[in-house]
């Protein structure tokens, strides 16, 4: 059974990286992907023809609906009998794949929208045949009372890919001493990157051996106002801004602590089980569904969002001689091995399309 990717993001993220990684699995599960993407984003094209077969398409203007017969003959040509549509901008361009083709569409829910009641949307959700929700806290934001039928809504967990840490495969090294803070993420405020710099300005004073890397991609303005701070609160010898790096085993190996102190509520946190799998500790905020990855002071640490002074006190905290870090890695390591590992996500999604398609039969 072929599957299409709908992707229409301009930057790499963590929805980029899951269709990447479920791609590949279904590769050895021996199940055609293709992955559709923007015709002037070779970025995209690149990666993701590593593990599919890339179609391109004028995404980016019209939301793709320029577009729309191309992409259904081709559809056509291919066998292709699933949509998987990966974010609500583009859901009406797959709904028009689907009334042209006749393709199962499968929607997954990788941010945070309240269910919606009016027509519109009701339309909307009987054109889905599968809403697919990367946690419980997306799930329940999408149930609303109108929703009578609850059996094509599932809670299928995001998970990270250990071959792409081989090197944290046998073993994670153990931390005794935190010193060196990393972020991970797109640059930009909602993700309390600012929050962890001005905290980090308090520490430096009684810490002078604090570092902080900063790894992320991110406009030129967003990267522009992250160089413009550092210089303004003078900060170049502690804080290091390497942009978006593929090395990221690297990037695990060279810091002690992950912070994504999230503002706005996160759907899941790929980067939390990723930093997880790898030994190294977390400090992230309870914005979201974090909660549903991390038990506080078992296997990482959960701070208020928004609040600097809790940021700061938990930094302070994996800096001291009080935490059994050792132990905090060691149960970190064990909740994604048992739960946030793409093998399963694969397994499960694969079933939800296979038992679409089976109701045809």
């Amino acid at each position: 059974m072929s599957i299409i990717n709908v992707v229409g993001a301009k930057i790499w993220g963590g929805g980029e990286q899951y269709v990447y990684d479920i791609c590949k699995q279904l590769q050895q599960r021996h199940r055609t992907a293709y992955i559709l993407v923007d015709q002037s984003n070779e970025d995209m094209q690149s990666r993701y023809a590593q593990v599919g077969h890339v179609m391109t398409a004028n995404l980016y203007t019209l939301k793709g609906f320029l577009s729309v017969n191309a992409v259904a003959k081709q559809m056509k040509e291919q066998g292709i009998h699933t949509i998987v549509c990966h974010s609500g901008k583009y859901i009406l361009f797959c709904i028009a794949l689907k009334q042209l083709t006749g393709a199962k569409l499968v929607f997954i829910k990788h941010n945070l929208v309240p269910g919606k009641t009016d027509i519109y949307h009701r339309w909307i959700n009987a054109q889905v045949d599968a809403f697919v929700c990367v946690s419980k806290l997306v799930y329940d934001d999408l149930m609303t009372p109108a929703i009578k039928d609850t059996s094509k809504y599932h809670v299928v967990y995001n998970g990270i890919d250990p071959n792409r840490f081989q090197s944290f495969s046998d073993a994670v090294p153990m931390k005794y001493k935190v010193r060196t803070f990393g972020y991970s993420a797109r640059i930009t405020e909602r993700k309390g990157l600012y929050l962890i710099l001005s905290a980090l300005e308090q520490i430096h004073q009684n810490n002078p051996d604090v570092r902080l890397i900063i790894s992320g991609a991110g406009t030129e303005d967003q990267i522009k106002k992250l160089k413009d701070y550092i210089h303004a609160h003078q900060m170049h010898s502690y804080v290091e801004f390497i942009g978006f790096t593929r090395d990221i085993e690297g990037l695990y190996r060279s810091i002690d602590c992950l912070l994504l102190p999230t503002i706005t509520r996160e759907a899941f946190g790929l980067v939390i089980c990723e930093a997880m799998y790898c030994g190294v500790p977390v400090i992230t905020s309870g914005s979201g569904a974090q909660r549903e990855i991390i038990d506080d002071g078992e296997s990482g640490f959960i701070v208020d969002p928004l609040n600097e002074h809790s940021l700061q006190q938990a930094m302070e905290h994996v800096m001291s001689d009080a935490v059994n870090l050792p132990n905090i890695i060691t149960k970190a390591r064990q909740v994604v091995e048992q739960r946030f590992i793409i093998n399963r996500v694969a397994d499960e999604l694969v079933t939800i399309i296979d038992n679409l398609h089976s109701t045809d039969k």
